[in-house]
């Protein structure tokens, strides 16, 4: 996927592990130098990708592990990634 994204090709794979390794380093930074407002972004973070999932926006890799009858509407890697910041963006406000 990496190497169609080098040539502008459209991908579709599921950054969440990617995410919350970042958010978890954050979350430990943040606890290690009590930043609590480091700690809580971390939080929102993951939050906001739960409820991205949960709202049934996912990457097409994804789309075929939910259970027969969900909803689910299935969108590339910038799309998700987009969902996933306004969901975070929401609980920022």
């Amino acid at each position: 996927h990496y190497y169609r994204y080098l040539k502008g090709e459209e991908t579709s794979t599921n950054p969440i592990a990617t995410i919350f390794a970042w958010s978890g380093a954050l979350r430990k930074r943040g606890e290690l130098d009590g930043l609590c407002d480091l700690v809580k972004f971390a939080d929102d973070l993951e939050a906001a990708c739960i409820e991205t999932l949960d709202q049934g926006i996912m990457t097409k890799d994804l789309v075929g592990l939910v259970l027969p009858g969900t909803k689910t509407t299935a969108v590339n890697s910038r799309e998700f990634i987009q969902a996933i910041r306004g969901n975070l963006e929401k609980k920022m406000a």
